[in-house]
Formats: C-alpha cells, structure tokens, sequence
C-alpha cells in the first residue's frame, strides 16, 4: 500500500472521513482525520461528537469531507446473488422503489450485501451539514466500505462503532451488529487504530485507492455533491481572487490619487502664489495707472508757448527784482498719489523779492501790457527787512496755450 500512496498524488492531501451513527437513540458523530505525508498516511486526529455544529471546528481546514450513515434508517441485507444489480435488488427488496431510495451493493465471490436508505431522510442529514458550511463530497451507506480494509487488517474478524465484520479470504462474508459496542485496537502498516475509527479508516483508504468495488444509484448523488463542492470552491477562489484583484486595484487607485492630490495641492500653491502675484501685479498697474493719468493731466496740459510768455515776462523785469519761483500753471490743491492733479489753467504764479517800488510797479505795467495777459494781481507784497519787499503775484492769461 505504501509504495502505491508513494506514486499517488492527490490534489488536496488532508481528508476528514466523518460516520453519521447513533449511540443509544442519540447522534453520534465519529470523525477521523488523515493526512497523506511524503507518501505516508498519518492520522492527524480522530473525535467523537453528539452535534453536527461540533464538527464545524474540525471540518474548516480541511478540502474534502466524506460521510457514512450507519444509523437505524439504513437497512443492509445479505443475499446469494452475484448477478446484475436489478437481480441483486430483486432478491433483498423485491417491491424496491428505486425513485425514494439510495443503494448501495458489495459483491462478493459467492454473496452481496445490500444497504438501502430513504432518499428524503439522506438528503436532509446532507443539508444538515450544508446548513454548517460543510460541505459533504462523498457518501456511503452502511458497512460495507470496511471491505477496504480486508488487504491490510489479517484479523477474521473487524470490529467497528456499529458492526462485526467477518473475513475469508480477504472478502467480507458476514456483516453483524456490534451490539455491545466493544472495542478493539488494529495495526495497519505502522498504524494504529481503535476499532471505533476502523468504518472512516476503510472510507479514507477508499477514496486513495479505490480497490473495492461497491455499485449503487448513491454514485448519482456523489456526482452531484462533487459537482456542488467544484462550485463551490470555484466560487470562493473566484471572490478570494476577485477580491484580491479589488484591493490591488484600489491600492493601485489610492497611490495614483495620492500622487495627483499631491500633484493637484502642488498646483493650487502655485496658483495661490499667481495669484498673489497677480494681485500684488494688479495693485502696481493701478499705482503706475494713477501716476501715468498723473503725468499725461500734465503732458495734456500743453506747453507750447510757455516758454515764450515766460521769456517776455523776465525780458521785462527790472534788475531791482530777484524771482524766486515762476510757475505756469500752478496745482490748484496739494498733490496727493491717489488722486489727479488740478491745475490753474492760463495763470502763471511768480514770487520773488523787490527792492524798488517804483521799479516793481513799472514791471506790473508793462507785464499787463503784454498781448497775452489779461489781468496782473498782487496775491501778497510786503517789506520783509533791508528795504527788500517779498512778493506773490498770479498773470492771467488772456487765452489759452494748449496744443
């Protein structure tokens, strides 16, 4: 056997063979545990319990969960035929009905044993477990796998949880109650076994190397529970990955928006800074606008005869007076940034200092004989020491000199 588990390998190595029994007239679950190791079979637990939600804990790591159904609702006959399966039937349950029952058949040289069991009342035990997320891929009835211990056990006799199994030749030959539940260790190949475990043992064997050939419609709901388990692996592997491939995608997501959020506060700093920029360049165009609307109210104010009025003004001045300023047109109001600047048009404003009367006075004459000055008035004239008066006086001008 060894050398034969050694070339096998399974896709899944842990496999959880559980028998529905009873103990009393209570549920008795008895489960074992066996994984295939380098080519070694080693029995990593075995338990006993009274509740099909206890077996929950034992089940959630494990791939492929078998079943056995040994209870009083599974009835096994011994017949003489070893012909075809109906003539087999025909002979343990002549009014059969093939459409509310599950069978089984174990063959043997000269006899078979037959076990059947309602289908309703195997399907419910089925969506018992279901009901606990276990998911059950092979089923049996009754006793007759422990034919697959027959290679390996040389005992005449095997006990089990439910039954007496007696050998010949390495065939079974009769199936009888175990009534008193006794028990009994077994050796097989290096391991051992109590005989409790020895039904779930024959299930493992089994379903690593199916040697022992049983027949029986029950194949039909095997195929079903093995399509259901592909399902249902199929879909949990698809969410696993889907979601895997979900969080990588918003993994992927959050380092591209975190890179263009940082990209993006990036460029509301800069704009932040253009704007300042901007405002900061808006407030020196309106300052350079205010003193550019400065200089043209001047440009615009003209000057293109000025300088000949002014000449013929000083031409006239005696040499007793000394001018101080000689202004054409003067601001009309002090000048301020923030605003224009207003101008006396056609006046011209002199001050300046006099030290002769007589000589001013004749100066003021001939300035108001000009052709371009309409009027001469004395804003301020008065002695301020060594016989030198100050004065202030404003020429109007008879037109204007604007270009």
């Amino acid at each position: 056997m060894l050398n034969k588990l050694i070339s096998y390998n399974p896709i899944r190595k842990t496999l959880l063979a559980l028998e529905h029994s009873i103990q009393g007239d209570k549920l008795l679950i008895l489960g074992l545990e066996i994984q295939l190791k380098k080519g070694e079979l080693d029995i990593s637990r075995s338990f006993i319990t009274k509740s099909i939600r206890d077996v929950v804990d034992y089940a959630k790591n494990t791939q492929k969960i078998s079943l056995v159904i040994t209870d009083d609702n599974i009835l096994t006959k011994e017949v003489s035929s070893t012909d075809t399966e109906i003539e087999i039937l025909l002979e343990a349950y002549p009014n059969l009905n093939l459409d509310d029952f599950y069978y089984q058949i174990l063959k043997t040289n000269t006899k078979s044993f037959v076990s059947v069991c309602r289908r309703d009342y195997v399907d419910t035990i089925i969506q018992n477990y279901k009901k606990e997320n276990i998911l059950i891929t092979n089923l049996s009835l009754g006793n007759l796998k422990m034919a697959a211990l027959t290679s390996y056990i040389q005992n005449e006799e095997i006990l089990n949880h439910t039954s007496l199994i007696q050998i010949q030749d390495k065939q079974v030959t009769a199936i009888l109650p175990n009534t008193n539940h006794d028990q009994q260790d077994y050796t097989l190949e290096g391991l051992t076994i109590a005989s409790s475990y020895t039904l779930p043992m024959a299930i493992v064997l089994d379903s690593f190397l199916p040697e022992t050939k049983i027949i029986g419609n029950i194949e039909e709901k095997n195929l079903q529970l093995q399509n259901e388990y592909k399902e249902s692996t199929f879909f949990k592997k698809t969410l696993q990955y889907g979601i895997g491939f979900l969080l990588i995608t918003l993994l992927i997501n959050f380092f591209v928006f975190n890179a263009k959020y940082k990209k993006w506060q990036g460029l509301q700093e800069e704009i932040q800074v253009y704007t300042t920029q901007n405002e900061s360049i808006k407030k020196q165009q309106s300052i350079v606008g205010t003193k550019e609307a400065i200089v043209n109210s001047i440009l615009t104010t003209g000057f293109s005869k000025s300088s000949l009025y002014a000449d013929q003004i000083i031409q006239s001045m005696p040499t007793t007076v000394l001018l101080n300023s000689f202004t054409y047109q003067p601001t009309a109001k002090t000048i301020r940034s923030d605003k224009p600047i207003l101008l006396k048009n056609n006046s011209i404003s002199v001050t300046g200092n006099s030290t002769d009367k007589a000589d001013f006075t004749a100066w003021l004459n001939a300035i108001e004989d000009l052709v371009f000055v309409d009027t001469v008035t004395i804003i301020k004239y008065g002695m301020d020491k060594k016989n030198t008066s100050g004065f202030e006086i404003t020429i109007n001008l008879a037109h204007d000199t604007t270009k």
